[in-house]
């Protein structure tokens, strides 16, 4: 399995390199740009484009739903065996959670979720994978909690939330 996941910036540069292509977008986002691709060619990439905001409250607007982390699933089994290329705006944080899906899904009956997030780690260091996209592909690839406690247990996550997602002290 060839799984590459990146940010909207290195996408645009390296999107054709791959056989199917998942872009992570937040809604409203410029397509009439000139950089974020459409994939419908034979010749080019699957692509499949899923729409929400990077947050993990689902009573905000435009959360991940679990339909997402469905389609995202579906498009990677369909895909299996091939190069696949996952990106959101920074390659953090949902692009990461479906990347581990992805990962858990394909090793199912012998999956550790720890050893896989720690595989995910490798592919991506910066990853903080999305907690409710997590706490769906839990849910969906029946993992009974387990992938939603190795990612809030992980120090190195837990330290890159810290210091990324965590507001300020206040003075």
């Amino acid at each position: 399995m060839d799984l590459v996941i990146c940010s909207f910036a290195d996408a645009c540069e390296r999107a054709r390199d791959f056989d199917a292509v998942i872009s992570i977008e937040s809604p409203g986002a410029a397509v009439g740009n000139g950089q974020l691709q459409r994939f419908r060619k034979p010749t080019e990439p699957a692509h499949l484009v899923l729409c929400f905001h990077d947050i993990e409250d689902a009573a905000q607007a435009t959360p991940p739903q679990r339909q997402h982390v469905a389609d995202g699933l579906a498009f990677a089994r369909t895909h299996a065996g091939r190069r696949l290329l996952i990106h959101c705006f920074a390659g953090i944080s949902r692009s990461t959670a479906l990347a581990y899906a992805i990962l858990v899904d394909r090793h199912r009956a012998q999956a550790d979720e720890s050893a896989l997030l720690e595989r995910l780690l490798a592919l991506r260091p910066q990853a903080c994978p999305n907690r409710l996209m997590v706490r769906y592909a839990d849910a969906l690839l029946g993992r009974d909690g387990r992938m939603i406690a190795a990612v809030e247990d992980h120090p190195t996550i837990i330290a890159t939330r810290r210091r990324n997602f965590s507001p300020p002290p206040v003075a």
